[in-house]
């Protein structure tokens, strides 16, 4: 992936996507795989309710590999996510 309309285009409904790091400290749900059931223009929807809001700036949004991407929190804090 290389850019934000990528990640997007992965994030659909049936996929798979696991937490790898959250410099907030939502640890419960890394390592654990969540299944995309909603996706709407700016935010997707995982069973069991959580959401991934998609309504920050496209910057906020980094692709670091193939099927992997940060969103930024703030200046030095981020979340890191797999798509599977």
């Amino acid at each position: 992936m290389k850019t934000f309309a990528d990640i997007k285009r992965k994030l659909v409904m049936g996929n798979e996507i696991t937490m790898l790091r959250h410099d907030y400290g939502s640890n419960d749900l890394i390592g654990r795989k969540r299944k995309v059931i909603k996706r709407q223009t700016n935010a997707v929807q995982f069973e069991g309710g959580s959401w991934l809001r998609l309504d920050r700036p496209a910057s906020e949004y980094i692709p670091t590999g193939e099927n992997t991407f940060l969103v930024r929190l703030s200046a030095d804090k981020y979340m890191e996510y797999l798509i599977n």
